[in-house]
């Protein structure tokens, strides 16, 4: 390209940067949207409008004959981020649906991956807003506008960047001691890809079976996440446990259930010493009656709010340590837990300890 082309396009880029900065902003924010309504979760979806000096290098590069900033294809880009390779073709598919995709100017770069060649790369479309949003009023001052969309996996994005880190863009540029490491390590991404994918499906496996397993097998049925979360949702004593706490507490208890706090529940009533689903049930019938005095002893008027689904297993667990071990133990369990604050009247632990150990004398005398 000769310099008074390469010039002109300059100077279009620079009078419709804000127009471009903008683009971007409506191109992000779409396909965020769409990705949620389709219920996609990513790892992140991120914009950018191409740097000035970057332009520069690519109109001037040889063999490009640009006739106008409009012929830039990825001045502004979009990138998304897939936790899962096979993630990759179905958001592909979403943008395709979603988008008018100039097809002849889109590349699958993983397709145009040679078997003996090495490289992690990604599936880039070109594209502009379809007609009928840019029939809408906040979409008008978009025509014509195109943006390259990105998609890759995580691990094909860490291929990417520390490539790019590297300074090599191509195996040519590779010294050829080193190619061979890298061939090597794009196989080993590849095999992690697929590993990740075949992991995600058996736990989906396991979370579709679990529940079935705790009715007809709760021994063999271990405590983790995914067994806590189907017993928090499917054991109607459990439910019925956490309703009369709440009650006791003079909260409401809530409708949703937490993963993270799910996760933190497994962890805690595994070192309480509870190791299968069999022994969730027989523990929380036993010590039912000390669970629910304890939230009696335990209600503040002046407390608001609500109680978590699960929170009978959040006691139990503060129970059997009590019950079992000494304040220290409770205190060195909350610790390991982060489990409330010290106050100024001494460790919540000590506080706890005594509640539950009044809880239990009390069910024992009324027994």
């Amino acid at each position: 390209m000769d310099a008074t082309s390469a010039a002109t396009i300059q100077a279009e880029y620079d009078a419709r940067f804000g127009q471009n900065d903008d683009f971007r902003r409506v191109c992000e924010g779409l396909i965020i949207k769409l990705l949620d309504d389709a219920g996609y979760r990513v790892h992140s979806v991120t914009s950018r409008v191409k740097g000035r000096d970057s332009l520069a290098k690519k109109v001037g590069m040889f063999g490009k004959d640009y006739k106008g900033l409009r012929d830039v294809t990825d001045v502004v880009g979009i990138r998304i981020i897939t936790h899962f390779e096979d993630e990759v073709d179905r958001i592909g598919g979403l943008i395709e649906r979603e988008f008018a995709v100039d097809h002849q100017r889109s590349v699958d770069k993983r397709r145009s991956l040679e078997v003996d060649r090495f490289g992690y790369l990604s599936l880039h479309y070109v594209c502009y807003l379809r007609d009928e949003r840019l029939q809408l009023a906040e979409y008008r001052r978009c025509q014509g506008l195109p943006c390259e969309i990105q998609i890759r996996s995580i691990l094909q994005h860490a291929w990417a960047e520390i490539e790019h880190d590297l300074g090599y863009k191509a195996a040519a540029g590779i010294p050829t001691p080193i190619r061979r490491r890298f061939s090597q390590l794009a196989g080993l991404l590849e095999i992690a890809d697929r590993e990740f994918k075949e992991i995600r499906e058996i736990l989906a496996d396991y979370s579709n079976e679990i529940t079935a397993r705790i009715a007809d097998s709760p021994s063999t049925v271990e405590i983790d996440q995914v067994s806590i979360r189907a017993f928090i949702e499917g054991n109607a004593a459990n439910t019925e446990l956490d309703s009369q706490m709440a009650a006791a507490f003079q909260v409401t208890l809530d409708e949703g259930i937490d993963d993270d706090i799910v996760a933190m529940l497994a962890e805690m009533l595994k070192y309480a010493g509870i190791q299968s689903v069999e022994q969730l049930g027989g523990a929380l019938n036993e010590y039912k009656p000390v669970l629910v005095k304890e939230a009696e002893l335990r209600n503040d008027p002046a407390h608001t709010g609500s109680a978590i689904r699960g929170v009978s297993l959040f006691h139990l667990f503060q129970v059997l340590i009590a019950l079992k071990g000494s304040s220290e133990d409770l205190d060195k369990a909350f610790t390991k837990f982060h489990v409330g604050s010290p106050s100024v009247e001494g460790p919540i632990a000590k506080k706890v300890y005594s509640v539950i150990r009044q809880a239990a004398e009390a069910v024992e005398h009324d027994a």
